[in-house]
């Protein structure tokens, strides 16, 4: 066997820690994967029990510190988004959410973020900066997870009427059609009992 193709061996404690690598990278590509992208017909079918029940309200603090309730947004449509900077779909989908924000925000409507990033305002508020997100975004912690059906994916998305009752929840990312017809659906309906 020539020099070149002989194979170099490598020492039993560096081969234990490139295993050990190797099968970490594998196992948070796989978390990452399973908690960013469950289909919807697997979690959504436990939670959707939650129709028609008033959305939990909360106190959390928005990237300047402020507090931010849910009951603030009484009497609009809000999409309650779960999601997290190092989530692929929740990026995907935070384009249409600023452009939902643009279009439907003077009709009654509101997008409201609850970031689920351990690392809090230190990560978040350079990604909304970057992304340049136009509407409110809060740091969210286990107990609103928890109150919201215990979040088991992100993103993870509710439709909240007027009148603070959940009309709907997505999970896994969606397209913006999806999201703009709930929308706009909530918002005729709204109109049509106010009217």
């Amino acid at each position: 066997m020539s020099p070149a193709l002989k194979a170099v061996p490598m020492p039993f404690r560096s081969a234990q820690k490139y295993r050990a690598r190797c099968l970490s990278a594998i196992v948070i590509a796989l978390l990452a994967a399973v908690s960013c992208a469950q289909r919807p017909g697997t979690a959504g079918e436990r939670r959707s029990n939650s129709f028609g029940k008033k959305a939990p309200d909360f106190a959390l603090p928005d990237l300047a510190g402020k507090t931010v309730r849910l009951s603030h947004f009484k009497g609009k449509v809000v999409v309650l988004d779960f999601w997290a900077t190092w989530c692929g779909p929740c990026r995907k989908e935070i384009p249409n959410f600023i452009q939902l924000q643009r279009q439907y925000a003077d009709k009654g409507f509101t997008m409201l973020g609850i970031a689920l990033d351990e690392e809090g305002a230190a990560v978040v508020k350079p990604f909304v900066q970057q992304f340049g997100i136009n509407y409110p975004v809060v740091l969210g912690n286990s107990q609103v997870a928890t109150a919201y059906g215990g979040i088991q994916a992100v993103p993870t998305a509710f439709l909240i009427g007027p009148d603070g009752r959940i009309l709907k929840t997505f999970i896994g990312a969606r397209g913006k059609s999806e999201f703009e017809q709930a929308i706009q659906s909530a918002l005729r309906e709204a109109s049509n009992v106010a009217g």
